[in-house]
C-alpha cells in the first residue's frame, strides 16, 4: 500500500479547485501518488499513517502534470464502500486502481497525449478454480462472481474467453465420502502449546472446531489438510495428515509451519506435500525425505494446486501462479480498451 504523500504549497489550490468542481465542499486532499500520474482522495484521513482511505461519499482523483498545470484524467465519487487505495498498475495509456477489503480495482484508460479518458473499467479478481491439460493444452477456468473465464496457452501466449456465469454444479463425490472415522480435533492444550501468540489475542470463551479441508486419496491414505475458523468463539490449528484405511488410524505431521493457517489446498507427490496456507500464507513445501518445510510467499488464497511437467501451476483467488524450483511468477486477469480479458503478469 501506498502512504499519502504531502501536496506541493504551489500546487494545493489548484488540486482543491478541481475536486471543488464536482464536489463544492471539499476542503481536504490527500496525495497518493504525485508521479507520473498524481492520485489523490478528498476526506479525512485521521493522524495515524495508514495506507489513504477512499471514504464513502468522497472522491477519488486521476491527474497528469501538463507544465504547471493539472489536468484531470478522471474524478470519481465513491457510492459503493469506503476502501484503502493502492495503486496496482501504470502504463502510458492506463492506471488501475485496487480497493483493500472491498476486492475490486477500477482501469481507467486514456488518450496519453490529451488525457481525455476513454474507458473506465470495474473489474474484479478472476478466481482461478481448475488447471488442466485439455486436447494438449494447458486450460484454466475461473470466474469473477459475474463472468466465467477460459484461459489456454499455446506456445507461450493466451487466449482468454469469457461468458455469464454458469450455475455451479453439484459438488460430486469425493475421496472423503468414504466411512472414515472422525478427524480427532486439538485440545485446549494442543491449541495453546502450537499457537502461543493467538492465545495472548483472546479475551472471550472460544472453541476448537477443526474440520477436514483439501483432501487426496494416494493408495490406502487418505491425506488432508485441517481447515478451520479464527473468530471470536472459534478457534483450531492447522496441520496435515492422512487416514490409513486398511488400520483406520489417523496420523498427522504436526507441523509448526500450519499451525495459523487452515488448508486451503493439497498435492501429495511422492517426494513432496504441497500445501496452500489460508488467505496469505503463502504455499508451504513438505519434503517428506527430510521433513524440511519451507513456504512459497503468494498473495491471496491458493484453491488449487496442480502438477503439470515441471512446474505448479497454483489457481488462486486473485488468479493465478507458475511455481518452477521454489520460485512463483504471478499473474491476474486484466480487461482490455476493448472489453476483452488478458493474462497480466504481476510485477
Amino acid at each position: 500500500m501506498l502512504a499519502a504523500v504531502p501536496l506541493a504549497a504551489a500546487d494545493y489550490p489548484q488540486l482543491l479547485a478541481e475536486f471543488q468542481k464536482t464536489k463544492p465542499n471539499v476542503s481536504a486532499v490527500h496525495v497518493i501518488a504525485e508521479s507520473p500520474l498524481l492520485v489523490a482522495v478528498t476526506g479525512s484521513q485521521g493522524s495515524r499513517q495508514d495506507p489513504p482511505a477512499w471514504g464513502e461519499g468522497e472522491l477519488l482523483g486521476v491527474f497528469a502534470h501538463r507544465g504547471d498545470q493539472l489536468v484531470p484524467i478522471s474524478v470519481l465519487p465513491n457510492d459503493v464502500a469506503p476502501a484503502t487505495v493502492k495503486i496496482q498498475r501504470q502504463t502510458a495509456d492506463s492506471i488501475t486502481l485496487a480497493f483493500g477489503l472491498r476486492g475490486d480495482s477500477i482501469k481507467i484508460f486514456f488518450d496519453p497525449k490529451t488525457y481525455f479518458p476513454k474507458r473506465i473499467v470495474r473489474f474484479a479478481p478472476v478466481q482461478v478454480r481448475h488447471v488442466a491439460v485439455v486436447a494438449g493444452v494447458l486450460t484454466l477456468t475461473g470466474t469473477d462472481g459475474k463472468q466465467d473465464f477460459i484461459a489456454r496457452e499455446r506456445n507461450g501466449a493466451w487466449r482468454v474467453s469469457t461468458a455469464p456465469t454458469a450455475a455451479v454444479p453439484a459438488a460430486k463425490s469425493s475421496d472423503t465420502d468414504a466411512a472414515v472415522t472422525p478427524m480427532p480435533v486439538s485440545t485446549m492444550g494442543d491449541f495453546e502449546k502450537a499457537r502461543p501468540e493467538r492465545v495472548k489475542q483472546l479475551r472471550e470463551p472460544y472453541v476448537i472446531e477443526e474440520r477436514i479441508g483439501p483432501s487426496q486419496r494416494t493408495g490406502d491414505r487418505l491425506w488432508v489438510g485441517k481447515t478451520f475458523r479464527d473468530d471470536r468463539d472459534s478457534e483450531g490449528v492447522g496441520d496435515i495428515g492422512y487416514f490409513d484405511i486398511p488400520t483406520q488410524t489417523w496420523h498427522f505431521l504436526h507441523l509448526p509451519e500450519m499451525a495459523d493457517y487452515p488448508a486451503t489446498a493439497l498435492l501429495v507427490e511422492p517426494d513432496v506435500i504441497w500445501a496452500g496456507r489460508g488467505s496469505s500464507g503463502g504455499l508451504l513445501r513438505y519434503d517428506r525425505k527430510t521433513q524440511r518445510t519451507t513456504v512459497v510467499p503468494l498473495p491471496g488464497a491458493v484453491d488449487k494446486i496442480v502438477r503439470i511437467g515441471r512446474r505448479l501451476y497454483c489457481g488462486m483467488t486473485n488468479g493465478f501462479a507458475i511455481v518452477d524450483m521454489d520460485h512463483a511468477n504471478r499473474f491476474e486477469f486484466t480487461p482490455q480498451m476493448d472489453g476483452s480479458y488478458t493474462i497480466t503478469p504481476v510485477v
